[in-house]
């Protein structure tokens, strides 16, 4: 045994000088492709030196200051402190030539190389000096420190390299909470795009480990892509190098990411591919999407809005917001079922401060305040600041001068404050620095929109300032018109609101689903009322500018409720929600099909049976669907109304087929309606039947077609 130990003591003193030796002539070393092979298991045997160390200063620390220690005692840590040498020295060779290889930050690499080189060479001092260590104990617990030490950060070093930064830390580090982010504050890149590389990419492709020398922390180093060439080329028809790796098979040794590590989900590929199809901006702000596009369907469902946000405050008394309504004031919650309330004004004539100051009883509530060209003054800017949960502000062409905006700096939770039309310059807007959540500052029409606000910008560093557009001699598109109405499904009557931030600029609307025109549509004033089921489309015209693009926003008149309601065919278990009961919740599903705000079928019809405690006279059906073409969710195939006085005894009420597309587009949630002669039933059948057959032009040509419905309307 004494012989076995000697011949394995010198093997890893040769080894160690082979390592010294590679060390020296690091430059020149030139791998073969099976060394490169031996260097990758480097993983593998890195694990036994670690253990085996660590065992090791625990047993020569207690045998070192024992008074006694039997003979098979010494012998075990002798063995052990001979195979912590081997293994050490055979992971730190393996290492170096893993080291060879491309990808790796030179700076970090160093530290855990040299780090191991110590290790092994550590070990094999130790176990030739084992019997003088042990003699001197105060040396010996010198050496335990410095081996635990040293193991800890080269181990965490490794681990960065191969995990990504701080990854041995990073359960006990205190991380800053992660903002919320509001749908209306949103950047595509920053809040969609990026999470995904950061969770999926980075540990790969970063400073540290740039395999294929890609890193992919900063736009500008995706820009540049890596030794394979740029990520993407929305001009190809597959949109390039990273669309190619993403839907390689998971087998294929180029897939990305490779097998074994966390892989995209569906829905985290098609942000990856909608992005890169719109452009793959780095600026571009969610709601700057149209309505319809698919990229902005996507991020409805992982951003709330201010309707949906969580709120912490209590529900005002409905009787105390029913008495704060009137005829040139809006009270009303942002959402079913939310606290939050919105206060809109209307009619500049009948205006006073008084009616601000009536609104303190519900001054918790109060999260969005539109009082867009309303007779304020400074003075009532004292009266606002009491609000202190408001997100959303708009004193657009007001009578504020500029020097009360500091009575606002209570208002914490703002979000969004608009001040366009009104007299405010930018040493006004300075106080606003203190407004730790304003993200987006609106200053059209105003004199800081033709000032120099560089040093404005500097004190408002997460603050986007809006300043529009001011010119005489070019000929530019408007940009469409806002509809302000957060809530879709409406309970009651309530006012339409549209806004437009170009002074002088008219907004026609339509009702009937028609497309405005600038002679015959209505002229929005403020006065209509919606009040049953409606699409409204709104351009805004200007003399001297190119008429805006459409806005378009669809309303439905929750009328009848629904005692009770059931299903035939259960809906595919990937989007069943929470069964039947999702259809008549008044809430409507906000375009986040894969969420649980839908039902959806493609291999059945949806036949949802509705029953009355009482009869109803109902004289039409809306069935609340979702189109997305590039999923394969179209129009349905046709509907049926049925009704009668008991369930299996029901007659046909009427059939509507629905018009098919006829290519891509057209995208959103879409109000499918039924009318007929008034019946007054206890029992009606809605029947909603998907495509049998996906149309030629679609991608997915014969397949079956599916139909995702949110919400059915009875009036």
């Amino acid at each position: 045994m004494h012989r076995l130990k000697t011949y394995l003591y010198n093997g890893s003193f040769a080894l160690n000088c082979l390592l010294v030796f590679l060390l020296v002539f690091e430059d020149r070393i030139n791998l073969p492709p099976w060394l490169q092979m031996v260097g990758r298991m480097h993983p593998l045997l890195l694990h036994f030196p670690i253990v085996l160390m660590v065992v090791c200063i625990f047993l020569e620390l207690v045998s070192g200051f024992k008074k006694t220690v039997s003979a098979e005692q010494d012998a075990i840590g002798d063995w052990l402190l001979l195979a912590a040498s081997l293994t050490a020295v055979g992971s730190a060779l393996m290492g170096l030539l893993l080291s060879k290889e491309e990808g790796y930050a030179k700076d970090v690499l160093a530290w855990h190389k040299w780090g191991g080189v110590f290790i092994s060479l550590f070990t094999l001092g130790w176990y030739g000096l084992r019997h003088y260590l042990k003699r001197k104990k105060i040396v010996l617990l010198v050496a335990a420190v410095t081996g635990i030490v040293v193991v800890i950060i080269t181990g965490h070093l490794g681990a960065n390299i191969t995990h990504g930064e701080n990854f041995l830390l990073a359960p006990v580090t205190v991380e800053k909470a992660k903002p919320n982010i509001l749908l209306g504050d949103a950047v595509v890149f920053n809040d969609m795009v990026q999470p995904i590389i950061q969770a999926k990419c980075i540990n790969c492709h970063n400073a540290t480990k740039a395999k294929g020398e890609l890193v992919m922390e900063a736009p500008a180093s995706l820009l540049k892509g890596g030794k394979s060439g740029v990520l993407w080329d929305s001009a190809q028809p597959d949109f390039g190098l990273l669309m190619q790796r993403l839907h390689l098979p998971a087998d294929n040794k180029k897939h990305m990411p490779p097998i074994g590590k966390p892989q995209l989900t569906n829905e985290e590929q098609n942000i990856i591919y909608h992005w890169i199809r719109s452009g793959g901006g780095f600026t571009v702000k969610v709601t700057s999407l149209p309505e319809t596009d698919t990229l902005r369907m996507l991020a409805n469902a992982y951003f709330t809005t201010i309707q949906t946000d969580v709120y912490a405050f209590k529900e005002a008394d409905d009787g105390q917001i029913k008495s704060l309504n009137n005829n040139y004031r809006h009270v009303s919650p942002l959402a079913i079922g939310s606290p939050a309330l919105g206060v809109y004004f209307f009619g500049a004539a009948q205006f006073n401060p008084t009616q601000l100051l009536e609104l303190l009883d519900v001054k918790e509530q109060v999260v969005s305040l539109n009082l867009n060209k309303m007779p304020v003054t400074d003075n009532d800017l004292k009266t606002i600041s009491k609000f202190s949960n408001l997100r959303k502000l708009n004193l657009s062409f007001t009578n504020i001068t500029g020097n009360g905006l500091a009575a606002l700096r209570p208002l914490t939770e703002l979000k969004h404050l608009a001040l366009s039309g009104t007299k405010i310059n930018a040493a006004n807007l300075a106080v606003l620095a203190s407004l730790p959540s304003l993200l987006q500052l609106i200053i059209w029409n105003t004199p800081a929109q033709a000032e120099n606000l560089v040093a404005l910008q500097k004190q408002l560093k997460h603050t986007t300032i809006e300043t529009g557009f001011n010119s005489d001699t070019i000929v530019i598109k408007l940009n469409k018109p806002q509809i302000e109405n957060e809530q879709r499904i409406v309970m009651e009557p309530v006012p339409l609101r549209i806004k437009h931030f170009i002074k002088g600029a008219v907004i026609r609307y339509t009702t009937d689903g028609t497309e405005p025109d600038s002679l015959k549509s209505p002229v929005y004033d403020g006065r209509f009322i919606i009040d049953k089921n409606m699409t409204i489309k709104a351009k805004a015209y200007k003399p001297g500018w190119i008429t805006s693009d459409m806005t378009e926003q669809v309303f439905y008149k929750a009328g009848y409720k629904i005692d009770s309601i059931s299903l035939t065919h259960l809906p595919d278990p990937m989007y069943k929600s929470t069964g039947a009961n999702i259809l008549a919740d008044a809430q409507n599903g906000d375009a986040k099909f894969r969420y649980d705000k839908w039902l959806g079928y493609q291999n059945n019809p949806l036949v949802a049976t509705i029953y009355f405690k009482e009869f109803q006279k109902i004289s039409s059906v809306t069935v609340s669907a979702l189109v997305d073409v590039g999923s394969s969710i179209m129009p349905p195939r046709y509907l049926e109304v049925w009704a009668g006085n008991e369930p299996t005894k029901l007659r046909l009420i009427k059939k509507s087929s629905p018009e098919q597309l006829v290519k891509y587009g057209g995208n959103g949630t879409k109000g499918f309606a039924i009318e007929f002669n008034a019946v007054k039933e206890k029992f009606l059948k809605v029947v909603v039947v998907p495509l049998a057959k996906l149309p030629e032009w679609h991608q997915a040509k014969g397949q079956k077609g599916w139909i995702f419905v949110d919400e059915i309307f009875l009036n």
